[in-house]
């Protein structure tokens, strides 16, 4: 609920910041509108494009441009307007206190400075850094735009032209910062999150482990993920690689042991302390799935090599020594594995070709060069029996065709069926769902619960031979996944997959078998193993380590924008609730706060931070004569919890969506209806919108 009314807005709220200069945007000329060469005609009038023979001759059945080669686009750097805001706005909020300061940039706010390599800029570090001191941060905070980098890293520089000179008139100068300034378009408001405080439930060590990463020591970060390698049993690769043109490339990762080069990575780091600096445990984690998809399954063994209890990691010896490999070859990776890197180079391992659909309706190949491992490290001491398969039987490998839904139980195909058209099997976008696209199906999974602390259960799920069931059947320990959050700590709900933090599906956590049948184990198991690499299942239990929702509101409060919540109440169904939290200009429309999909509002609330600069960047005025605000708050106190409110509005309203704006000063209420919104009740606060609706308060 909403605490009590706040005082009217100050004279400087309501005259709001100078009006910003207006300039004329230079990617259209002031049209609002861009006309471009269309790309189909980088492969001449063909279908199937990479030939650079025909360059220039339009696709003639283009679904883009219709075959004229030209094509009028609005353009995306003034919306259509024709004009530019020549104005920047740096914010440092912090979460523990709700305090906001921000900095106003236009032409001459700011003295220009030399560059290095000549001409001069604009080096708003020193603003950055005045905003914090004014907010009292004292423990460096995480820049969400920058991938958490510290705050030393965030070296803001927004450069000028080279016309730009001292002794050229004010006039002149302060156009020419105007133009730069203009340029940041995409990015007008930059935002910064300190936390000046550590949660008070935090062990001294995870403290010390959050202030190391804080400070993004890449040494205590490499530490921590080789750590954690051996907690996980996964391979930490630090891969480098040589592209035809340019400087290498560096990523960190995890991988299955036993798996294959990936033909693409997405490694985009200059070098080594970048990138380890870069490359938090999630990110490290992400594209498990993907990468080890061909990879070997193995049991695990009991115990296995001891760990060190601190890795040593001296990182300038290591990318020296990755550094040798990579001048004698295209690439080259160091792995932790089982304590002890190894170092292997990368060599050619021939090619494949990648086709990509245009949305000009062509089709565009690409050859890829594959890479090797030149050797391979030595097998794990945790490594079992290998964990037998088969073939998929729904699936044609190399395509995407399955078997069609009218071979019930594998039988022959229906005449006619409207899918196949008889052939017993139907295309399918992205592979086959029964097998995620692997054409495997295992006999077992491994499956391993951890905290990403300090603790990791790793169980063999080995099903055997079971009775005939119904449907909707829930099997015992240890298939329930949720009966073992609880020895963790946490709820079900809080159980999340590895790669990519998507929470569990409802029948993987509950152990449900949906369809009636012999051997429900088996089947079950068949289920969950599929697409898994290695035959491995990594579920993450812990709680999301984010601010409470009156923290988020406060926040939003001295960002002058709204918290808007979405909730569903599915329990009567058995589904559970269904939250979605984010930051939004005061009256956004409830369409625009998306459908709830988190199982719990501490999800919903790490989701909103993870994408907030998305938030704010929809909330800058889309009017360019209309100035942005630079808000300025104080250090204030936490407002009433909201979340027992809109839990009684969820009750009320079972089985639909409602969505709650709690804005500085006012509170709407919205039910989503079989078409659009209604709005339930509007009030100076959540407890009088409650009340008006006759729920308690």
């Amino acid at each position: 609920m909403s605490g009590p009314a706040s005082a009217g807005p100050s004279d400087a709220e309501r005259l709001g910041p100078p009006p910003a200069p207006v300039i004329m945007c230079g990617t259209c000329a002031g049209a609002g509108t861009v006309t471009e060469v269309c790309r189909c005609g980088d492969g001449g009038n063909r279908l199937l494009v990479g030939w650079r023979d025909e360059v220039g001759r339009a696709y003639q059945d283009c679904q883009v441009c219709g075959g004229a080669g030209r094509v009028s686009l609005s353009c995306v750097d003034c919306g259509r307007s024709g004009r530019r805001r020549a104005q920047l706005v740096l914010t440092v909020a912090d979460l523990d206190t709700g305090a906001v300061a921000s900095a106003n940039v236009v032409p001459g706010s700011v003295e220009p400075t030399p560059t290095e390599r000549g001409g001069w800029c604009l080096d708003l570090t020193r603003l950055v850094n005045e905003q914090r001191a004014t907010i009292g941060a004292g423990t460096p905070g995480e820049v969400l735009r920058e991938r958490h980098r510290p705050w030393e890293a965030a070296t803001l520089i927004v450069p000028l032209d080279r016309r730009w000179r001292p002794e050229l008139p004010a006039q002149q100068r302060l156009a020419l910062e105007a133009e730069a300034i203009a340029r940041q378009v995409h990015r007008p408001w930059w935002l910064w999150l300190a936390r000046s405080a550590a949660p008070p439930a935090e062990l001294p060590e995870a403290r010390l482990r959050r202030l190391c990463e804080l400070a993004d020591l890449p040494e205590a970060r490499l530490r921590r993920l080789c750590e954690l390698a051996d907690l996980l049993r996964l391979d930490l690769v630090i891969e480098a690689r040589r592209p035809h043109r340019g400087n290498p490339t560096w990523q960190v990762r995890y991988e299955v042991p036993g798996g294959e080069v990936p033909a693409q990575t997405s490694a985009y780091w200059p070098d080594l302390a970048t990138a380890v600096a870069g490359t938090t445990v999630a990110d490290a984690l992400y594209g498990l799935g993907e990468r080890g998809a061909a990879a070997p399954a193995y049991t695990m063994l009991p115990g296995g090599r001891r760990r060190a209890a601190r890795p040593v990691v001296e990182l300038a010896r290591l990318g020296e020594l990755i550094a040798d490999d990579l001048a004698r070859a295209p690439g080259a990776q160091a792995i932790w594995r089982d304590g002890s890197w190894w170092h292997v180079r990368l060599g050619v391992g021939g090619s494949t070709l990648m086709l990509t659909e245009r949305d000009t309706g062509q089709v565009a190949r690409q050859t890829v060069t594959l890479l090797r491992r030149a050797a391979e490290p030595p097998a794990p001491s945790w490594q079992g029996v290998p964990i037998p398969y088969e073939p998929c039987p729904d699936c044609v490998p190399g395509s995407r065709l399955v078997a069609c839904y009218c071979r019930v139980d594998g039988g022959p195909a229906e005449p006619g069926c409207r899918l196949c058209g008889g052939a017993g099997h139907e295309p399918v976008p992205g592979g086959c769902p029964r097998c995620r696209g692997s054409h495997r199906r295992y006999a077992a999974l491994t499956v391993t619960v951890t905290d990403l602390e300090q603790r990791a259960e790793h169980q063999l799920w080995l099903p055997g031979d079971g009775p005939e069931v119904g449907p909707d059947h829930r099997l015992d320990r240890p298939y329930r996944l949720a009966d073992q959050a609880a020895d963790f700590g946490v709820r079900p709900e809080d159980l999340t997959e590895a790669d990519g933090g998507q929470p569990l599906t409802f029948g993987l956590r509950e152990g449900l078998v949906l369809a009636g049948g012999p051997d429900p184990q088996r089947r079950f198991v068949a289920s969950a193993a599929a697409g898994r690499p290695g035959a491995r299942l990594i579920v993450v239990a812990r709680r999301p380590d984010v601010p409470p929702l009156t923290d988020l509101v406060r926040l939003a409060h001295g960002l002058s924008l709204s918290a808007l919540v979405g909730v569903c109440d599915d329990r009567p169904a058995g589904l559970g609730l269904r939250w979605v939290v984010s930051l939004g200009r005061d009256g956004l429309a409830p369409e625009r706060v998306g459908r709830p999909h988190q199982l719990t509002v501490e999800a919903a609330i790490g989701h909103c931070l993870r994408f907030l600069d998305e938030a704010v960047r929809a909330a800058v005025p889309e009017e360019a004569g209309v100035p942005i605000p630079v808000p300025q708050a104080p250090a204030t106190a936490r407002p009433v919890d909201p979340v027992p409110g809109i839990l009684a509005l969820a009750e009320h309203h079972a089985g639909r969506e409602v969505t709650v704006e709690i804005g500085r000063r006012v509170c709407r209420v919205h039910l989503r209806e079989p078409v659009g919104w209604r709005l339930l009740a509007r009030a100076a606060t959540l407890t009088e919108a409650l009340r008006g609706l006759g729920l308690p308060s």
